[in-house]
């Protein structure tokens, strides 16, 4: 049976997907943030016949996030329910999304690697250059975002409101002009988890080990507050740079994407 949850299924959801808290970091970062009544999110559980929590289905905006097993009883029930979203991105491991490609074969399929860091194992020389970002730099830190290539751009506002509420923590390196050349971000943070995302460095200042420092600065945050940092990756050189911060692969993540 599935039905639509509310705060009166709030202790056993989480209890559900705190059982794996760095692979449903999106899902309990998203109602930790937003609770059940936002118009951003909806969440939906599927119980067995003991009336146990067997899968979650987690809709954010126009992305859908399906957490459950590999031999879900419940497929025939989220596999509709999910058209009907008609999501833009359907994504979660890679033992979950295996049985939807199917239904959603014309989506295309991104791979990444989901990796999780509890004890930097390398500290960079370069660390006393990484600074938190101040608001009156938000609009270099936009300008850096666009020459490393990230596509989505937030605005002045949305990131203003965001460092107001304390949910995000930005990290940068600046040249000797002041100019933002480096950065990365925790863009969302559970009692347990942190993900860093946007870790970049604009290409002619490439090489010099900004992004590790970025990271392990990043990482020593998330130390400091007992929560084990995580992060996607896709690239190998990436991978191997975060292995010898301390990061270790846990899964592979995989994102289904409706390109029309």
């Amino acid at each position: 049976m599935i039905y639509k949850c509310d705060e009166n299924q709030r202790e056993e959801l989480m209890n559900f997907l705190y059982q794996e808290p760095s692979l449903n970091l999106f899902a309990i970062g998203d109602i930790e943030t937003y609770g059940f009544d936002h118009f951003d999110l909806d969440v939906w559980v599927y119980v067995d016949s003991k009336d146990e929590i067997i899968g979650v289905l987690i809709r954010y905006k126009e992305n859908v996030i399906p957490i459950h097993g590999t031999e879900f009883e419940g497929l025939d029930t989220f596999i509709p329910l999910i058209q009907s979203l008609d999501p833009l991105h359907i994504s979660g491991s890679e033992e979950v999304i295996a049985q939807y490609e199917e239904e959603f074969e014309k989506y295309e399929k991104e791979e990444t690697y989901l990796a999780e860091c509890k004890e930097l194992k390398m500290e960079s020389p370069l660390m006393d250059q990484v600074i938190s970002l101040d608001k009156e730099d938000i609009d270099v830190y936009l300008n850096c975002l666009k020459e490393v290539g990230f596509e989505k751009k937030q605005t002045i506002e949305e990131i203003t409101n965001e460092m107001d509420n304390d949910l995000n923590t930005i990290k940068v390196i600046k040249d000797e002009s002041g100019k933002i050349v480096s950065t990365g971000r925790i863009a969302i943070e559970t009692n347990l988890s942190a993900m860093i995302i946007a870790v970049g460095t604009i290409e002619s200042y490439r090489n010099k080990g900004y992004a590790t420092a970025i990271v392990a600065a990043l990482v020593n945050d998330c130390i400091a507050k007992n929560k084990t940092t995580c992060l996607f990756y896709s690239d190998p050189d990436a991978g191997r740079l975060y292995q010898h911060l301390g990061f270790k692969e846990t899964h592979k993540w995989i994102m289904l994407k409706n390109e029309e």
